[in-house]
């Protein structure tokens, strides 16, 4: 392996590099790979604190649609994951290793993926490792490139040193990220919860902490939760639009108060990814709005869409997650004659549906 004079070495700039301009991880890793004779470079994130990822360089993007109808984090699949859980490996795991946790697969998925993209050798080394997630390095080889050396894995070691230091590099200017959002949002006098790619909370303003000690909105292990497990349910569902791809705005959660209006309105807006980001960056914004007296609400709804009272009425209870048996019961009034009353609002305000309602409910409730 070369040595490089301290302050000299070609690999510290090229992955600071990646760290600073994420797009240029592509390059690292390509040179990476060529710098030790092999046909594919790799960084690859596992577990829900880092969520899956998986960049390899060269290779045809048709093995990402292929891996991900595999399990490719389970160690009886795949045998990378296996050799990497080997009791006294090193730290650079090879091919002898790879040998061993074949032995032990309960299916072929994962070998016959290696076997259409040729990709049997190689090595590895973790970067990050935590209780729930960890960051990978590796080689891939073909049979052309045949097994790693002693000299190449030495060079891959050292290469993997930057490596390290460029991903933490990069993780602390991506966590940054959730404290420079959320002064942003604490001047403008909102509550809000930045999540992040896996759709925890990473990050919240001072009104969206008010907010979990005043109402039924809760966190539980950093996700948003209600103490109604219906709601809990569509949040979570609202979450995921917001952070799975392709990310979407996600429709606005009404929260019921003890009358029956809009207590709290969530939105769910996902942020601008950009490409080559890890996963530590906020990825999604839920922003709070507390409902303003149901009376107020009211009039809005009757000015602007012409809705009669009961119209009004039956909108924001609507919006408020009420069933429509509940509305109907709470207004004295049959299911039929609610049903012609719905078609009416629907008319006047344009919409086809209750999520379209409730958007307009909550826009009105800002």
């Amino acid at each position: 392996m070369a040595s490089y004079a301290e302050g000299n070495d070609p690999w510290a700039d090229l992955f600071l590099s990646a760290a600073l301009e994420p797009d240029r991880w592509d390059d690292a890793i390509r040179a990476m790979a060529q710098a030790t004779g092999s046909r594919h470079g790799q960084l690859i994130g596992f577990g829900p604190g880092a969520v899956a990822f998986n960049w390899i360089s060269d290779i045809d993007d048709g093995i990402i649609a292929k891996t991900a109808v595999i399990d490719t984090g389970s160690p009886d699949l795949n045998f990378r994951v296996a050799a990497d859980a080997i009791p006294n490996r090193p730290d650079v795991v090879h091919e002898a290793h790879y040998d061993m946790a074949r032995q032990t697969l309960r299916s072929d998925d994962y070998l016959d993926l290696c076997a259409d993209y040729d990709i049997f050798d190689g090595c590895q080394t973790r970067l990050l490792r935590g209780s729930d997630m960890m960051i990978g390095l590796a080689l891939l080889r073909d049979r052309k490139d045949g097994r790693t050396s002693q000299d190449q894995r030495d060079l891959f070691a050292h290469i993997a040193g930057h490596a390290r230091t460029a991903v933490q590099l990069q993780r602390a200017i991506e966590q940054q990220g959730f404290a420079l959002l959320a002064g942003t949002f604490e001047a403008m006098d909102r509550a809000c919860w930045l999540l992040d790619a896996t759709g925890r909370v990473s990050g919240m303003t001072p009104r969206a902490e008010d907010i979990l000690s005043t109402s039924r909105i809760r966190l539980a292990d950093r996700w948003l939760a209600s103490d109604r497990a219906d709601e809990t349910r569509a949040i979570l569902r609202s979450v995921r639009a917001v952070v799975d791809a392709p990310a979407r705005v996600a429709d606005p959660i009404a929260l019921a108060d003890d009358e029956g209006g809009v207590g709290i309105m969530l939105e769910f807006y996902p942020l601008p990814a950009r490409p080559w980001s890890l996963p530590f960056a906020p990825r999604a914004i839920v922003v709070a709005r507390v409902g303003a007296p149901t009376d107020r609400h009211v009039r809005l709804l009757m000015r602007i869409f012409r809705l009669t009272p009961a119209e009004a009425d039956i909108a924001m209870h609507l919006a408020a997650g009420l069933s429509r048996a509940e509305i109907a019961r709470r207004r004295a009034v049959s299911t039929e004659t609610l049903k012609v009353q719905l078609r009416s609002i629907y008319d006047k305000t344009g919409c086809s549906r209750e999520s379209q309602l409730v958007r307009i409910v909550g826009l009105i409730s800002s």
